[in-house]
């Protein structure tokens, strides 16, 4: 042990030359701690913690698309040309004729038809209306396709006519009939149709109605 320990014994000269070398030692150390780069901290975990990946495939092949310069196209104007409806005359249309209106079947066009024959034409679109079943809506619908002819008109001659013949219109009752005949026959015959505007039975918008559907002569 003795021959152990005398390796281990050092003199003062020695003493103090292992001092030093510790404090080079130390010192060196300390000055690589200080002066040695610092070393960042990298993040490996991704901002995104779920990537789609088809979402950024499709975002690229968006981004690339648009970065392409697309051929302009150039068209020439086109004039647009207004549609005109077609129109039937409701004086002298048959009843295939009236089945091309839109809402007009076979039913509503012969009584159309049938109506037009007992008036003897019609002198306005709005008589339309007097059709059975016709109501207002389904008028607006076929309006814009109707026009009419007043010289169409079938009438009757005031000063020839019969009691049957007169009756024999919608607008004028036997009763009228009977009242225009008989002044006619006392007074002479008609020499304007505003003198059938003195019988009670026949008021201003009558008179308007029958006077397209009489005649004098």
């Amino acid at each position: 042990m003795k021959s152990i320990f005398k390796f281990l014994y050092f003199n003062k000269n020695e003493r103090i030359a292992l001092f030093v070398f510790l404090v080079v030692l130390l010192l060196i150390n300390v000055g690589y701690q200080l002066l040695k780069p610092s070393i960042l901290a990298v993040n490996y975990e991704s901002s995104d913690r779920a990537i789609n990946w088809i979402d950024t495939s499709a975002r690229k092949r968006e981004t690339s698309f648009h970065k392409k310069k697309l051929p302009k196209i150039y068209s020439k104007a086109i004039p647009i040309k207004s549609i005109v409806p077609f129109k039937i005359n409701i004086n002298t249309a048959d009843s295939l004729e009236f089945r091309k209106l839109k809402g007009i079947g076979e039913v509503f066009s012969s009584r159309i038809v049938r109506y037009r024959n007992w008036l003897g034409g019609f002198y306005g679109k709005e008589q339309l209306l007097e059709v059975y079943g016709i109501d207002s809506i389904l008028y607006q619908l076929i309006l814009p396709h109707l026009k009419v002819s007043i010289n169409d008109l079938r009438k009757i001659n005031v000063n020839t006519c019969s009691k049957k013949d007169l009756s024999s219109h919608p607008y004028i009752s036997y009763k009228l009939a009977k009242q225009i005949v008989k002044y006619r026959e006392h007074h002479g015959a008609y020499t304007s149709l505003d003198e059938l505007k003195r019988f009670p039975l026949i008021e201003e918008h009558l008179f308007r109605s029958i006077a397209y559907y009489l005649e004098l002569e």
